[in-house]
This record gives C-alpha cells, structure tokens and sequence, in this order.
C-alpha cells in the first residue's frame, strides 16, 4: 500500500468521530494554511497532501454516513441528519492527476442514501457496485452481501476496511462479476477518455458506438443484476436550465443510441434529473 493510501485510510478514521458526534470539522484548504488531525505538518492548498486529506474527510463522513443510516429511523430524518452531516463537510476540490484521469468524483451523501433506498437494499440485498469510490452508494448495504470494485489505490484501501464479501480492483469499462446480483447501483465516471495516442475512445454499444464512459460501465454492471432485480444508475444529465435546449442535447446519436437500448431491455421505472448544485461540496 503506499503511503498516501495508508495516510488516507488511517486519518479518515481519526476524522470520523468528530462528524459522528456533529461537531463538524472546519478546514478550507483552498485558502488558508491549517492544521490537521492526524498529520505533523501544515496543510497547504493544492499539495498532494492536501488531497489526501480530501479522500480522508470524504471516507470519514461516508462511515459517519452509515451510522447515520443504522442508528435513525425513518426515511426522512435519516436523509435530514445527512444532510446536516454534508453541511458541516468541507468543500472538497482538489484535484490530482490520478483523478482527473479516473474521473473520480463522488456522490453526496445524502443522494447516496435517497439512491439506495430507491434500489430497495436492505440487509438481505446482494449488491453490486462497479466504481464504489468510498462506499458511499453502499452505506445501506450489508457489507457481507456486496461486490465492490474500484479502480483506483487509495480508495480501495479505504472499502478494504469494510469488511465487503468481495472486493475488486478492476476497469469497469469491461470488469463483470461472475455472480448475479439483486442490485447494481453506481455513479459512474461521466465524460470520454483518451487512449495512448491521445485519441478519444469509442465504445460499442448495440450496433453503434459510444464516449460517454458512464453509458458503457452502466450497460456493463447490469449485465450481472438478476432478471427480476433492481438498479439504481446516477448518470451524467445535459447541462442547461432551457428544458427544449436540455431536450434537444439529450436527442444526440450517443444518447439516443444509449436510452433507447436501455428501455428496450429493462423496465425503466423513473427517470429524472438532480441539479448540479448538488454536487458543490
């Protein structure tokens, strides 16, 4: 493991007491030099390590997340306490090379919680999630019915303290389980990737092809839900507050192509959009 992995791994733990107990953790470090808990050193703005303590934070409030999840009743004040718990998060904007090129962003808590209740997992569900990132779409799951994979070292160190029946490190472009499941649920990277020689790659897709990354890792993922089973799929939406210039950016041949082999095979229930706004912290 390297360094900042197990630096990562080690600190979100010592973080995860102070959001559990709703004090909140006041760092900004994207202004200010400051002390961290867990490190011998200063913070500064835009450092690796300044990264590493971003993973550490976002691994903390998705564990404050799950006791959140366990020890509340009921959908609404459940949602309620973790939106509170997003709220006292710092903003989280650091960007490494590695995750600009894994396309790493992550899930707030309170719509990783709102999306697994929607895929109705419960404690009997076997699960399925291709880019778990820091396990915050599983914080419902019982770790001994899910099958997680994540690409990239430092966040798969975090899920390893889990306890989760299987755990992959794999491209889920092409990665399948063996194992059908009862639910997929991801947020998948959105965007195209370059190959090599820097060219943007194609993906096939029915008798097409495709960019998007989030498309071709969906179709894939569900490839493994059982044919009465249930998925939860955060996809990347067409920017834009014009609901006909929205339409007209959902109406290209990627899109159309991609939706319309989605509703062929499988019983799509509801489809809607979340605003971007959502996704600040």
């Amino acid at each position: 493991m390297s360094g900042a992995s197990y630096e990562s791994s080690r600190t979100s733990g010592c973080l995860y007491p102070t959001f559990s107990l709703g004090t909140g953790l006041h760092i900004d470090c994207g202004s200010s030099t400051v002390g961290v808990v867990g490190f011998k050193e200063p913070v500064r703005p835009g450092t690796a390590l300044a990264k590493v303590v971003d993973e550490s934070i976002e691994a903390a409030v998705v564990r404050a997340g799950r006791h959140i999840v366990q020890s509340t009743d009921g959908i609404n004040d459940t949602y309620n306490r973790l939106v509170g718990l997003l709220q006292r998060q710092p903003n989280l904007s650091v960007r490494s090379s590695t995750s600009v090129l894994q396309q790493a962003y992550s899930t707030p808590i309170p719509i990783a919680y709102l999306a697994s209740v929607l895929a109705g997992i419960d404690a009997a569900t076997t699960v399925y999630e291709p880019t778990a990132g820091n396990g915050a779409l599983l914080i419902g799951a019982n770790p001994q019915q899910v099958i997680a994979n994540e690409l990239n070292e430092g966040r798969l160190a975090e899920l390893a303290t889990r306890g989760f029946r299987q755990l992959t490190q794999a491209d889920a472009l092409t990665y399948r389980p063996t194992t059908e499941v009862d639910v997929v649920i991801c947020n998948p990277p959105f965007g195209s990737v370059k190959d090599p020689k820097l060219h943007t790659r194609r993906f096939p897709i029915a008798d097409t092809w495709t960019t998007q990354i989030d498309q071709v890792i969906a179709l894939n993922a569900l490839s493994v839900m059982k044919p009465e089973g249930r998925a939860v799929l955060i996809l990347g939406g067409k920017m834009g507050l014009d609901t006909d210039l929205r339409s007209q950016r959902y109406n290209t041949r990627e899109s159309r192509a991609f939706y319309y082999l989605l509703y062929q095979h499988y019983c799509v229930t509801q489809h809607f959009s979340l605003s971007g706004d959502l996704y600040r912290k």
